[in-house]
């Protein structure tokens, strides 16, 4: 009997880690880092053509990088999900976020190296949070929030 819930336990264990989890080594003490997601494990080459062109993201604040907003979509409890492509010389990698407009609360939901992988992968990136502070996250929340029709609430 003990073995075989052991073995249930380590079963259920792979089958979560085989589902969508991200490479560790984008994170920063349970943050998705999203400055050098591109530069991760969780990036791919970038294709000689993307499917979607996206809108560039100002982003004063990393001049290295390209932000591309793909899509977005309002959720029933009134916060932000977006889809967004970082572009870094030759690699490119996605991420889902979440903004509360309102608030000024941010979170990543999800990271991959394709725009199809990252609807569902899941980035432990921990709750919405402030991004007081974090001046990447305001600008990609600032443009996402506007183009949701709520502007970002002041500090």
């Amino acid at each position: 009997m003990r073995m075989t819930m052991l073995m249930g336990v380590m079963t259920g264990a792979l089958m979560l880690s085989a589902c969508g989890t991200s490479d560790a080594s984008s994170y920063d003490g349970g943050t998705v880092v999203l400055r050098n997601l591109a530069e991760t494990e969780v990036a791919a080459p970038k294709p000689a053509r993307l499917d979607i062109v996206g809108d560039l993201i100002p982003t004063p604040s990393d001049t290295r990088s390209d932000y591309y907003l793909l899509r977005h979509r309002t959720t029933l409890a009134g916060t932000s999900i977006a889809i967004i492509r970082q572009e870094h010389d030759d690699r490119v990698a996605y991420a889902r976020t979440e903004v509360d407009c309102g608030r000024r609360l941010f979170h990543v939901v999800g990271v991959a190296s394709t725009r199809g992988r990252v609807e569902s992968d899941v980035a432990h990136d921990g709750p919405l949070r402030s991004i007081s502070g974090l001046p990447l996250r305001e600008e990609l929340a600032r443009y996402v929030c506007d183009r949701s029709g709520t502007p970002l609430a002041g500090a």
